[in-house]
């Protein structure tokens, strides 16, 4: 079958023409697209050589346009899917780094954020967003994200703490889902050696927790796994994942990467809200 060349010339423009409508617009590349289809197919059918290009063509002529169209239909559906997740992710990545710089302008003048009171980060969950991954895997028509949550957890102490004694100490569970895949963190695992808090206020401090797949009986991959957190506030956080975790979850042409971060966005939803 003949393949449609994307870089191939669109009709010329009529000199009548003016400009239309969105829609108008989607129809015209529509029907070009249908031509092009077409030709094509009927070139494919011609050089089998079974008949002549006339009684070929009037054989065929119904089968190869509604083949023509399918195959318009399905292009032009991936081409405006990408469009939009192109348009989705954009919109995110621009409003996280719109909170990022306005915390770094007040770091750099001394004036701290303390109205973004940060301990409900338990309540909800945050959308993850990345057009990083998106251009890493050649964006696809097709793209499934994840999602990010936080657990703070407080020990109840056995028994009643003495004075001079330092209350029992939250800890903190992290759950990210990316694809299908699923991973858990939490940040009782890595004492003593390594301490993971949520912030109560924003921070332009990156703070970083081992993670690992639930279902692997409490073992860390061989891979890297480590998650670097940003708390921006604004409901908005910043996530770098390594690739190493990115190519496990949706692999292809990240497979065989290493020593890099993939850059996330992610924006909270509150539990009540959904």
């Amino acid at each position: 079958m003949a393949v449609l060349k994307r870089d191939a010339a669109p009709r010329d423009a009529k000199p009548g023409d003016a400009p239309s409508s969105p829609l108008a617009r989607v129809m015209r590349e529509f029907e070009d697209l249908v031509d092009r289809f077409e030709t094509g197919l009927l070139r494919s059918l011609d050089d089998a050589g079974d008949a002549s290009p006339a009684q070929l063509k009037g054989r065929h002529c119904d089968h190869v346009r509604r083949e023509a169209c399918r195959l318009a239909i399905s292009d032009l559906s991936n081409q405006y899917a990408c469009k939009h997740i192109r348009r989705s992710l954009d919109q995110a990545e621009s409003a996280g780094k719109r909170v990022e710089e306005q915390l770094q302008s007040l770091s750099l003048s001394g004036s701290a954020r303390d109205d973004d009171d940060l301990g409900s980060l338990h309540n909800g969950y945050f959308r993850l967003y990345s057009t990083e991954l998106f251009d890493l895997l050649g964006q696809p028509a097709e793209l499934r994200l994840g999602t990010l949550r936080f657990h703070r957890h407080c020990a109840a102490p056995e028994t009643e703490s003495l004075p001079h004694q330092q209350p029992p100490q939250p800890w903190v569970t992290v759950e990210l889902a990316l694809n299908h895949a699923f991973f858990v963190a939490d940040s009782m695992e890595t004492l003593p050696y390594h301490t993971f808090r949520l912030p109560t206020t924003p921070s332009l401090q990156n703070r970083g927790i081992l993670s690992r797949k639930p279902e692997e009986g409490g073992a860390f991959p061989s891979f890297d796994s480590w998650l670097l957190f940003t708390f921006l506030g604004n409901g908005c956080i910043k996530l770098e994942v390594p690739i190493e975790m990115c190519a496990d979850v949706y692999g292809g042409r990240l497979r065989g990467r290493e020593n890099e971060e993939v850059l996330f966005w992610g924006f909270f939803v509150d539990d009540d809200v959904e």
